[in-house]
């Protein structure tokens, strides 16, 4: 990622330039800007993802530190939404925009746990 961001950087930096370090490459200066669209979609993506995996691994982490309590209110026949909204407001967050999100998030991981 690091690699594809520097590229895009440069050639973002310097398309259209003819003493630009692409020419050895691509010796068409018009051809600079397909370089630095492609290399920043692919950045975009390649971010999306990274991030979109954080956040996965960040709730199944949440969830099996959880794993016990998750189970006893199981048992006392709580619902994924009620035990969604105990995880939450153990760690602090009682309502607003980022609570609903967590709480969509940590709901759809808790249907999958067992």
């Amino acid at each position: 990622m690091v690699l594809i961001g520097l590229v895009a950087m440069y050639s973002l930096l310097n398309t259209g330039n003819p003493d630009s370090l692409l020419r050895s490459i691509i010796p068409n200066p018009a051809h600079d800007l397909y370089v630095a669209v492609i290399s920043s979609v692919l950045v975009f993506i390649l971010g999306f993802f990274v991030f979109f995996s954080r956040d996965q691994e960040g709730f199944l982490q949440l969830i099996e530190l959880n794993a016990d309590r998750i189970r006893s209110m199981r048992k006392r026949k709580k619902t994924d939404a009620q035990i969604a909204d105990s995880i939450l407001a153990a760690m602090g967050s009682t309502g607003g925009y980022r609570h609903n999100m967590a709480k969509k998030k940590l709901i759809a991981y808790l249907s999958g746990f067992k």
